[in-house]
């Protein structure tokens, strides 16, 4: 009698090790569950903020466009990246979001030390963008909104207008063989007249019309500039506008994108580069043909 007791005991005992054991078990899970669902949360979070900070970049509508962006905005926050491979990355990420034209593919001054990143008008509208290049000493991703406290160097815009007369008109191209006559080298001849404390010194290239302005105030001289232009055009090709193009550079050094300017029309389009740099206006027009 005693010796049933005792296995009783034991029994009753297991059963209640077994029931502490259950119930620590379904805690367990269903504290496992919810910080799930707060992972969940917190990714979808995440995702949401990082939609609204992209708000102004394309919704590209293919899945291949997407995966592409993807890895573009990966290479560009890689800690591991160069410039010049983040740079690679944005104007791939650019070109993907406007795949109907041919976008600039040299922009900096110095690729090699500085990082490149973009703001961008949406995609949505393929007649009608324009693109703001910035280079810092850090990678940024394009269309990041702390880019709204920097200073751009450089844009590319393209504009559609209603025919291909209006769109010439918006080229507003000068054309003026007054003046006194420099020899600017390669058969080229520019003619060069001063206004309102500034001179002008003017040429023409094929349905180009170049222009650079200089500051009497400053003691500014247009001529070295316009001999640079010119010879580096010897070696480089510009697009090729439908009927007129305007090229209008400045002698004075300035942080201002808006400074330097190559705009020109094919069709009922209209393309602008502006830069800070004269020079590399140009070639940002150049590498449009790349």
């Amino acid at each position: 009698m005693k010796k049933k007791l005792i296995y009783s005991f034991i029994l009753l005992a297991g059963l209640s090790l077994a029931a502490c054991g259950g119930k620590g078990k379904t805690a367990e899970s269903s504290t496992s569950a919810k910080h799930t669902e707060k992972t969940s949360q917190t990714t979808k979070g995440s995702t949401t903020k990082s939609s609204t900070t992209s708000q102004s970049s394309t919704n590209s509508s293919s899945a291949s466009s997407e995966t592409k962006t993807s890895e573009s905005q990966s290479a560009v926050k890689s800690e591991n990246n160069t410039p010049a491979k983040q740079a690679d990355a944005v104007l791939s990420q650019l070109s993907s979001d406007f795949p109907n034209d041919r976008l600039p593919q040299a922009i900096l001054t110095s690729r090699t030390a500085e990082y490149l990143t973009a703001a961008t008008t949406s995609a949505a509208d393929q007649g009608n963008f324009r693109i703001l290049y910035y280079a810092e000493d850090h990678g940024i991703v394009v269309n990041d909104l702390a880019v709204n406290d920097l200073q751009p160097i450089a844009s590319f815009e393209k504009k559609t207008y209603g025919s291909a007369d209006a769109a010439a008109s918006a080229v507003n191209q000068i054309i003026d063989n007054g003046g006194s006559q420099i020899d600017l080298g390669y058969g080229i001849k520019g003619y060069q007249q001063g206004a309102a404390g500034s001179s002008f010194l003017s040429w023409q290239e094929g349905n180009w019309s170049m222009v650079v302005r200089a500051s009497n105030i400053g003691g500014e001289v247009a001529e070295p500039l316009a001999k640079e232009a010119v010879a580096y055009l010897e070696t480089a090709m510009l697009p090729a506008p439908q009927n007129v193009g305007q090229i209008s550079l400045t002698a004075s050094v300035s942080d201002s994108y808006q400074t330097n300017s190559v705009v020109w029309q094919i069709g009922t389009t209209v393309y602008t580069i502006q830069h800070f740099d004269a020079i590399q206006a140009l070639k940002m027009a150049v590498s449009t043909n790349q």
